[in-house]
């Protein structure tokens, strides 16, 4: 549980730490605070905890979006009414630009994001997305040229920057912390939603004749709409409120969704003093052009690496090839019917829809690392047994069972990636923030995930046509190399609260303080950042 403190029954205070502070606590309050909190029986079933999953909700759609292009982009791919439209192959360069300039459009939305969440609240970004996608919906679904079928492409890439930015940052800001990593990791479950219906309806439009493969395309309204019509009905990210002078405001929000409705919940005490004296309302957020605060002290430093490296592993863990060239895997595989092509495509999401949510709920048990860890070592697993069972399918036809290896491998690493990477890769970035550099950190991390994604997207496709099953081989090496990288520089963030994270960063081995237990110390630590702690 993120607010879990063991009992510490003494609390050293450095006399050099402590300054005079409006928001001050004593050790014994920390203590009482800290015992409170442990006594208090939480529920996920109350009403105010219903009303908080009604709030989340609509921030999920916004994972919806991203999740259904990736599908529709790759069950399109095997249409081959759309394919002779705008005369594409399956695997080719011209396919790669297709996929990858959706990226480019996220790159360049980059520099608009961190500022427009920082200036105007989380609520303004994920509005502003939605607003561009429904554009780039109408472009994309009206188009009629290849030209016009790439801007359209471009500006749905624009549109999803914001809200694969805002989203995560505000359900990170606002879940409730006992179920923090479990409310953050259904929130990229909902990736598989949109990946869901996106591929059913490909599926379906498949069995229409005439240009059918525009219905899909024009189905990417329906959670960016949703998002428009209810995002102004949400609170503010308290985080957020907070920045910005309106600490009552938070404090409401707080009572209303954290405490049961009531101010003087230890809960909503303890997040207050721990938000009110880390969080500046003099800090870079408040200047648009001013990322210095992401990297101009060790800490922060350390929490770019893991943000970073996030960025990038996450795509290139082979969940890219999956998502947009899941229908070539298939043809490598032996697969050529277009109809069971298809099927196959639609049926991939809805399993990893469910390993997405056993991940989340795992999260908060198991911890961070431990699933990070478990997953990427299948996804080597999985990818060492494809290589070898894809050549053997392809170059003899008649070897169905070498074949149907293949495709439950293929299958079965959806299962490893979603059950760990998926509801973990934009969730850890917005914990391994702070407030005031959150939305700018998610948006350089946003820029890291489209420079990756344009590369492999654009690369996969000249890949799969030239090498084939070989290019798997790429992605072995590569994961050995992230389980190194993450096994000796990601700290464990379950435990503590996003605030408390940063007793973790400052620490001189980050790793190594993130597995220790928590005591009362981290409490008093927390609010001593600012402020003093009367002894």
């Amino acid at each position: 549980m993120a607010t879990t403190h063991e009992k510490s029954s003494t609390a050293h205070v450095d006399d050099g730490d402590i300054e005079r502070h409006e928001q001050h606590l004593t050790v014994v309050e920390a203590t009482k605070l800290a015992d409170d909190i442990e006594q208090v029986k939480y529920s996920p079933w109350t009403s105010h905890m219903l009303r908080l999953y009604g709030v989340l909700l609509c921030a999920y759609f916004c994972a919806c979006m991203n999740g259904f292009d990736g599908s529709v982009m790759g069950g399109l791919n095997a249409m081959s009414s759309y394919q002779q439209y705008f005369h594409m192959k399956s695997a080719s360069a011209s396919t790669g630009l297709v996929f990858a300039i959706y990226n480019v459009g996220a790159i360049c939305a980059i520099p608009f994001v961190g500022p427009t969440n920082d200036r105007l609240g989380r609520r303004a970004g994920m509005f502003t997305g939605a607003v561009v996608i429904i554009v780039g919906a109408l472009v994309i679904g009206s188009s009629k040229t290849h030209g016009a079928f790439l801007a359209g492409r471009f500006v749905l890439g624009f549109g999803v920057a914001f809200c694969n930015v805002s989203a995560p940052v505000y359900v990170g800001e606002i879940a409730h912390p006992m179920w923090r990593g479990t409310l953050m990791g259904i929130y990229n479950s909902f990736w598989s939603v949109g990946s869901i219906v996106a591929s059913w309806i490909v599926y379906a439009a498949a069995r229409m004749d005439g240009q059918s493969w525009r219905i899909p395309l024009y189905c990417q309204l329906i959670s960016s709409r949703i998002v428009v019509i209810f995002v102004w009905t949400l609170p503010e990210s308290p985080r957020w409120l907070i920045a910005n002078g309106r600490n009552d405001t938070a404090r409401n929000v707080l009572a209303r969704y954290h405490g049961e409705g009531n101010i003087d919940h230890p809960l909503v005490k303890l997040q207050m003093v721990e938000m009110e004296a880390q969080i500046s309302t003099e800090a870079s957020d408040k200047k648009w052009w001013d990322y210095r605060e992401l990297w101009k002290t060790r800490s922060a430093r350390r929490r770019l690496l893991c943000v970073l490296t996030m960025a990038a592993f996450a795509q290139w863990a082979g969940n890219s090839v999956t998502s947009y060239y899941l229908p070539v895997m298939l043809e490598t595989a032996g697969i050529t019917s277009q109809s069971k092509k298809l099927l196959l495509n639609a049926i991939y999401p809805v399993i990893t829809f469910v390993s997405t949510l056993v991940g989340a709920h795992l999260m908060d048990k198991v911890g961070r690392r431990k699933l990070l860890l478990t997953s990427l070592f299948f996804c080597i697993v999985c990818f060492s047994i494809i290589t070898p069972t894809s050549k053997v399918a392809a170059h003899d036809k008649s070897a169905t069972n070498t074949a149907n290896t293949s495709i439950a491998f293929i299958y079965l690493f959806g299962i490893a990636y979603s059950i760990g990477w998926a509801p973990l890769s934009p969730m850890y970035i917005v914990e391994c923030l702070e407030t005031n550099t959150r939305a700018k950190g998610k948006s350089v991390a946003q820029l890291v995930t489209a420079l990756a994604s344009f590369v492999i997207q654009y690369s996969s496709g000249p890949a799969f046509e030239h090498i084939k099953y070989y290019f798997y081989l790429v992605f072995i090496g590569w994961d050995v190399l992230v389980f190194i990288v993450i096994y000796f520089f990601w700290p464990e963030t379950n435990g503590r609260t996003l605030e408390e994270l940063e007793e973790v960063f400052n620490a001189p081995n980050p790793v190594k303080k993130s597995l220790e237990p928590i005591s009362v110390q981290t409490i008093i630590t927390t609010a001593l950042r600012k402020g003093p702690i009367d002894t």
